[in-house]
């Protein structure tokens, strides 16, 4: 039915692949550049839906079994050594901050999801949007749903196969869908993105195919100034750029730069790309990071440490584009390679079947932020912490704005003798705390999803704030080891402090669930200045005829909006109102493509590039 009617709307154009198979001479891969498959501009969101069905997805999670899935891990294990040395970071205490914890928003349950989930979500201004394999629906935010939920292939004319990632492009005030299709050992394979028109998830989209001569499993993608990255558990073309400017806009042409990662020993392909978030952008020419575990039990590896790669893209000469090896940060010491060999790792309540507790990769996502004076990486990764026990290891490294990462804090957080943490992801506020969500089991726990922190003042390398459950397990998972590989977390846009994470937890019987909640430390910052933060200022498109500024702590003073072009002519001038926090203009019935708003006052000179959709 979707196919009938997504073909009688929409006018397909699909283009010819260019590639360019230009050797980069700072990378010993073959880099090339290609035009996508296909292109469509959707119907808005909100008419679709009118005419599709939505999707049961109880009875989807319980009969569909699983998604596509590479058996193809990209290492041997039997060439991993078991150096099971002591974990030198270790806190096997809990958190006692005097300050008290975070404070619970909402918490609610998501959608359920093949097997697994794999869930992933991100918030906006107004909605949260959450994908699973193979469904997506949209809550706003007072956890109220705006859609029941839909098949994930509604946004493109060709069938997806899963392993979803939503984003919200602060930025571009945007959101990125994207899905894989194909199977491994398929001929057709490809990754398919959406971006949106406006800042309105239910709005139009930018529906984009791209093909893969290989299977592009286990994505990870990011938000960066010049590109959408993404990395994939694959043997070629496993880092990529995608046209972030051309896809903003809804170019036709908006091609991908294709490269593969130097040859380093990793359990995984899918290196965690860093992914920008917070009210400043990085420089257009500032190159993107990734990040790899390094144990020094691979092949090769003589000491644990975190290998920093440095990819650099050139839109205009695509072949000179390379991803290269940066730096080694060395850690305190880790034991990546888990108990159980892949699958069997956690040891879980209630049953001998064990769960893949995902061993030697950067967790999704790798969050980078922008403060006055440096810039912050903060990441995780599940590491051994006994037989068939996991814990999360955590850290924060630093840049002094040059690109020269250091290790500012690390903790292998694991405060209980029987409990396992694993599938985590953290986030750092605009003040520099920083939140950790994960999902946890033990001897006398079902899997479930409980979430810790810090404040910036805190003495380094502690998660102080004490533990939290936000949903507790009912049921062990006793069918196959295979858990899931993604959790999420993202930060509100509108105030940068509230936290909003998704994962997997077990209902009753061992069903799969997601759960959706939200928690910030507003209660305790109070009214105190950000934590050497960058002012807020923010403009966006919610739908096709307005534009939305919203900020923070401006000067009491005149201030003008102005809106031009990327040549500088003006579109749009008009005062701000200073008296309150936010304002709505009219867009000029023409303007469309990339533009600068400027506030400009005595004192206040801020501007923000957005892009505008018609």
């Amino acid at each position: 039915m979707k196919k009938t009617l997504i073909s009688a709307v929409i006018c397909l154009a699909t283009f010819t692949v260019i590639a360019q198979e230009e050797t980069s001479p700072a990378n010993s891969s073959e880099t090339t550049y290609e035009q996508c498959k296909s292109f469509v501009k959707t119907p808005p969101l909100r008419e679709m839906l009118e005419y599709l069905e939505p999707v049961d997805d109880y009875a989807f999670s319980m009969e569909a079994g699983s998604k596509p899935m590479n058996p193809m891990r990209h290492a041997d294990l039997s060439e991993v050594s078991s150096v099971m040395e002591p974990d030198g970071a270790m806190q096997d205490a809990h958190g006692t901050n005097e300050k008290g914890g975070f404070r619970l928003a909402l918490n609610f349950d998501g959608q359920y999801g093949a097997f697994p989930p794999d869930p992933s979500g991100a918030v906006g201004p107004n909605y949260y949007v959450q994908a699973v394999n193979s469904t997506w629906r949209i809550w706003d935010k007072t956890g109220d749903p705006e859609t029941p939920p839909y098949s994930l292939n509604t946004l493109w004319d060709r069938p997806g196969s899963g392993d979803p990632i939503i984003m919200y492009d602060r930025f571009a005030e945007r959101w990125f869908i994207s899905q894989f299709y194909g199977s491994p050992g398929g001929g057709d394979v490809g990754v398919l993105i959406a971006v949106s028109e406006t800042s309105d998830p239910l709005g139009a989209y930018y529906a984009y195919e791209y093909d893969f001569t290989l299977f592009p499993d286990y994505p990870k993608f990011s938000v960066w100034s010049n590109a959408y990255y993404m990395s994939a558990n694959s043997s070629s073309a496993d880092c990529c750029a995608f046209d972030r400017q051309k896809m903003l806009i809804g170019d036709p042409t908006a091609g991908v730069i294709k490269m593969s990662f130097p040859p380093i020993y990793q359990l995984f392909n899918s290196v965690a790309p860093a992914y920008a978030e917070g009210p400043e952008e990085p420089d257009m020419d500032e190159p993107c990071y990734f990040f790899a575990v390094q144990d020094n039990g691979y092949p090769g590896v003589s000491f644990d440490h975190i290998l920093v790669l440095k990819a650099e893209i050139d839109w205009d000469s695509p072949g000179s584009s390379s991803i290269t090896e940066h730096q080694e940060i060395s850690t305190a010491s880790f034991n990546a390679n888990l108990s159980g060999g892949w699958t069997e790792n956690v040891a879980q309540k209630g049953t001998l079947q064990r769960l893949d507790g995902i061993p030697g990769i950067f967790m999704y996502r790798a969050q980078y932020r922008r403060f006055g004076d440096y810039n912050t990486i903060v990441l995780c990764h599940n590491v051994s912490v006994g037989a068939y026990k996991v814990g999360q290891r955590w850290y924060e490294l630093r840049d002094n704005d040059d690109g020269n990462w250091e290790m500012h804090q690390q903790s292998t957080y694991s405060p209980d003798t029987d409990v396992s943490r694993w599938l985590g992801n953290l986030s750092m506020d605009a003040q520099g705390n920083i939140a950790m969500a994960y999902s946890y089991t033990g001897s006398d726990d079902y899997p479930g999803l409980r979430y810790t922190g810090r404040f910036w003042d805190d003495p380094l390398n502690v998660m102080t704030v004490p533990e939290l459950t936000a949903v507790e397990g009912e049921g062990a998972q006793t069918a196959a080891g295979r858990y899931g590989d993604y959790s999420q977390m993202s930060m509100d846009p509108t105030d940068d402090m509230t936290f909003w994470f998704t994962g997997e937890y077990l209902g009753a019987g061992g069903a799969r669930k997601t759960r959706i909640f939200s928690f910030s430390s507003w209660h305790i910052a109070g009214t105190e200045e950000h934590h050497k933060a960058v002012p807020q200022f923010n403009a966006y498109q919610p739908n096709t005829s307005e534009l939305k500024l919203t900020w923070n702590d401006l000067a009491q003073e005149s201030i003008m909006i102005n809106v031009v072009d990327i040549s500088g002519r003006h579109i749009l001038q008009t005062p701000l109102n200073n008296g309150t926090t936010e304002q709505i203009v009219e867009i000029p019935g023409a303007a469309s493509g990339i533009f600068i708003v400027t506030l400009s006052g005595e004192t206040t000179n801020l501007s923000q590039k957005i892009y505008i959709g018609r």
